[in-house]
């Protein structure tokens, strides 16, 4: 049977050109099937479905009209199409969408629209979803060091040793501190006071668009003392509900963009879909398992001691699982001891117990030790720069790390950052029955 194009629909009650398309369809004046919905809820749950769509037409001033939609609609090929009054000042086509039509086009415009950018579909068609094409690596994306380790290691202190050990005197070389942790601690260590705007309102902002340095500037604090800026966190550990993947993207994106060096404060869980059959966990870790892949080196935090090499031992082996390569990872041994022979013990446990799970050829780097400061505390409750017995072991060590890396950097790309898996279609009955299971 002759091909023709499926589109979706979704707008605001009475819009003259939601009425007018379905007439087009129903007297078949456009190859069209024209497939009314009430709500960008229902437009999600049908491109979500298998179902094969040529495209989806929405009013610009319909509810939920963000980035997130139009990169769905776009990785099940299924191109957005923006109707536009002109009373929404969005750039459509940096969001995602395909064409953008007045609310004044005609028959032909439409046709033309479905022509250039759509594809027709057979009424036979399997239900198929091709994703789209990756787009090409990122250029010019600043340096990303992830810091991580177990609850009580020290973790969001040694990244704000990290941060400041990097960013030195030198304004050129702009670093910020990104507290990406579900329990975010970053504004109580700093004594922010208020814990607005924080990385919610920084995803927000790239929800419908990108935001201007002047706008990305007013999302982070600025310490001086320090030399580096801080994106605060989630103000609770449940807000990881509102944080939509491709905005996060975006984001992500402009984080790298603005800094030389962005330096990641996580949560040491990285379960997600493959490993425990989740899609929820996967959702709730996205923040450390993105942070994690990104990173061009990987922090592991623990204290020495059979319990907190343990624990760095697990978190290191739980990074390797989802795909992050040892030679990124980075022990860091905090309240580190003084005596050499010491830490030689420290070093020679952590390779054995590591070796029984790597192979020679996967093995991390060897640990960096920071050791134990009285004045610290101090230094935290004054907002004063932190000592550089602190700052220099973990600072110091990084950039020895960076300069031999070489090319074992990640190579990032859209869906790396977002870390959203494809859907795959399942053909019915292609799953087997119970049939087959009995015999």
């Amino acid at each position: 049977m002759k091909d023709r194009f499926v589109v979706l629909g979704v707008a605001p009650v009475r819009r003259e050109w939601f009425s007018q398309v379905s007439r087009w369809a129903n007297e078949a004046a456009l190859p069209i099937e024209f497939i009314k919905c009430i709500s960008t809820s229902e437009v999600i749950s049908r491109l979500e479905s298998g179902r094969p769509f040529s495209a989806v037409i929405v009013d610009a001033s319909a509810n939920g009209v963000d980035r997130d939609l139009l990169d769905l609609a776009t990785s099940v090929g299924c191109s957005p199409i923006i109707i536009d009054h002109g009373l929404v000042d969005r750039d459509w086509a940096d969001l995602g969408a395909k064409a953008v039509l007045p609310e004044t086009f005609d028959r032909g415009d439409l046709l033309l629209a479905l022509e250039d950018h759509a594809s027709a579909i057979g009424r036979d068609e399997q239900a198929t979803s091709q994703p789209a094409e990756a787009a090409a690596s990122f250029q010019n994306l600043g340096k990303v060091i992830t810091v991580t380790g177990s609850g009580g290691v020290g973790t969001s202190t040694v990244a704000m040793a990290l941060a400041q050990g990097l960013a030195g005197n030198d304004s050129s070389q702009p670093v910020v501190l990104a507290d990406m942790a579900l329990r975010a601690n970053q504004a109580m260590l700093h004594d922010t006071r208020d814990v607005i705007p924080g990385l919610l309102e920084f995803v927000e902002s790239h929800r419908l668009g990108v935001p201007n340095e002047a706008e990305s500037i007013r999302s982070v604090f600025t310490f001086p003392e320090r030399g580096y800026d801080l994106l605060l966190g989630l103000r609770h550990e449940r807000d990881w509900l509102s944080v939509p993947a491709r905005a996060l993207s975006a984001s992500w994106t402009t984080l790298m963009g603005r800094y030389q060096t962005t330096v990641c404060d996580i949560t040491g869980e990285f379960d997600g879909m493959e490993e425990t059959g989740s899609t929820d966990i996967e959702d709730r870790n996205r923040l450390a398992r993105m942070a994690a892949r990104q990173g061009d080196l990987v922090l592991v935090v623990g204290h020495p001691g059979a319990w907190g090499l343990h624990h760095l031992i697990r978190t290191i082996l739980s990074l390797t699982e989802i795909g992050v390569d040892a030679a990124r990872i980075v022990p860091v041994i905090n309240h580190a001891p003084r005596n050499p022979r010491a830490k030689a013990e420290i070093t020679a446990a952590i390779t054995e117990l590591l070796s029984q799970r790597l192979s020679a050829s996967n093995s991390t780097n060897p640990p960096t030790f920071i050791p134990y400061r009285k004045s610290l505390d101090a230094s935290l409750g004054a907002g004063e720069a932190l000592p550089s017995a602190i700052t220099s072991p973990v600072s110091s060590a990084v950039k020895v790390f960076l300069d031999l890396q070489g090319p074992t950097a990640p190579i990032r790309t859209p869906d790396d950052i977002a870390d959203l898996g494809e859907p795959v279609a399942v053909t019915p009955g292609s799953l087997g029955n119970w049939s087959e299971i009995d015999d």
